[in-house]
């Protein structure tokens, strides 16, 4: 054999080493740490990963990206519309009128919050006719129909083509005292979003009808606007601003998708790195292991070492036997660490665990997912890997520069 191969080959012989004994509980010890680390941080940057994308994709693309309001209603509000055009920024406009209401069905009476909206414009700001499962959005146009989130349907025991009733407080008192408005529609369609906190409590009509029912006839409370990057629309709602009230006497305002979800977004972002540091210990933890392991090695085989050294084996290939074996254990650990993780990512995500997941979670509460999403990226899984690798490879280095500065002369005198 080659005597640039002969410390790898050294190292493969102590990886085999002896079946049992405390040292070779300790070597398992350090597969079986580091495999579990890179493992626990694939599976829960994928989860949270999951989370983000879900936060994102679902609920910050059915919720506007801004919107701009007025003080009062707007009544010259299509001037606005065509100000607000101007701005470059914009990719989607969308008026709206919002109100709470009763939904009255034949078993069960529920609060909901109702958006009046135009359909064809409100395709351009918010991702919801993706979400809807019977019907279509454009149904609200032809005729008195709703749109009731999955939830809210369940809530009130109505399925497609039923009749609910809306009842909404009127302002104007009669001879007689304050009287709700009703008026009843057809059930035209039923999303879910997967989001308890939407499905649960918004239903939508057309924005002739929802001015009807508020009494506010040819007015509306204000725009949805959508960007092309969201995370921008907190700086460009306020340049839009500026746009809406060109050549108005109306006090509009702004309000962007931070003052809703914003802090539950920044939660989950800090959440996930804190998470992941902590993760990240389970890696060190593995790593001083995998000295302990080695160090104890080194002790059990000083008389080898000396003899090796006797036989003209230089200080640097004591190390490189060493080095060669720790780097193996984090290899091999990592590489079974990745596998599992993976396995286990994808089981997670699998419709059996799904649905027992789901259970638990709809058990204890949640708060705007009630089930278990992941997005595997590989950008996580190779920076995983690399950190693993650096760690643990780098915690070898000192116990293979004491195995290479071992005296032969001392050992072999004390043998």
């Amino acid at each position: 054999m080659s005597q640039n191969y002969t410390p790898l080959y050294i190292a493969l012989r102590y990886l085999k080493g002896r079946k049992s004994g405390f040292l070779s509980f300790i070597s398992s010890l350090a597969f079986v740490s580091t495999s579990l680390g890179v493992a626990v941080l694939i599976i829960v940057s994928s989860v949270m990963n999951g989370f983000e994308k879900e936060l994102k994709e679902r609920i910050l693309n059915v919720i506007p990206h801004a919107s701009i309001y007025g003080v009062s209603p707007i009544q010259d509000w299509k001037q606005v519309e065509l100000n607000l055009r101007e701005d470059k920024n914009i990719e989607g406009i969308s008026p709206y009128i919002e109100t709470e209401a009763l939904i009255k069905s034949k078993s069960s009476v529920v609060g909901a919050r109702i958006n009046g909206v135009d359909s064809k414009k409100d395709k351009s700001v918010s991702v919801i006719n993706e979400f809807i499962e019977l019907g279509d959005l454009s149904e609200i146009e032809q005729g008195d129909k709703i749109i009731l989130g999955y939830i809210l349907a369940r809530k009130l025991n109505v399925g497609l083509g039923d009749k609910v009733s809306l009842l909404l407080p009127d302002s104007n008192a009669s001879f007689a005292g304050y009287f709700p408005k009703s008026k009843t529609f057809q059930i035209g369609g039923i999303f879910n979003v997967g989001s308890k906190e939407l499905d649960e409590v918004l239903a939508y009509i057309s924005l002739e009808n929802a001015a009807s029912l508020t009494g506010l006839k040819d007015k509306i409370h204000g725009f949805r606007i959508k960007y092309e990057n969201l995370f921008d629309a907190p700086y460009l709602v306020w340049q839009s601003l500026i746009f809406a009230e060109k050549d108005l006497i109306n006090l509009l305002n702004a309000e962007d998708w931070s003052y809703t979800y914003g802090p539950l977004f920044e939660a989950i972002m800090m959440e996930k790195s804190l998470v992941l540091l902590l993760l990240f210990l389970i890696i060190i933890v593995a790593a001083f292991n995998i000295v302990s392991m080695l160090m104890m090695l080194i002790n059990e085989k000083r008389g080898q070492i000396a003899i090796l050294q006797t036989m003209g084996m230089t200080n640097l290939e004591i190390y490189k036997i060493f080095f060669y074996l720790g780097s193996i254990i984090a290899f091999i650990g990592t590489s079974l660490g990745l596998a599992l993780g993976l396995i286990l990512t994808f089981l997670i995500g699998s419709s059996f665990f799904e649905s027992q997941l789901s259970s638990l979670m709809e058990y204890f509460g949640t708060y705007f997912i009630s089930y278990f999403p992941y997005d595997i990226r590989l950008s996580w899984i190779l920076y995983i890997i690399f950190f693993s690798l650096l760690i643990t490879i780098l915690s070898v280095i000192y116990p293979a520069k004491v195995a290479s500065k071992l005296h032969p002369v001392e050992i072999l005198r004390n043998e």
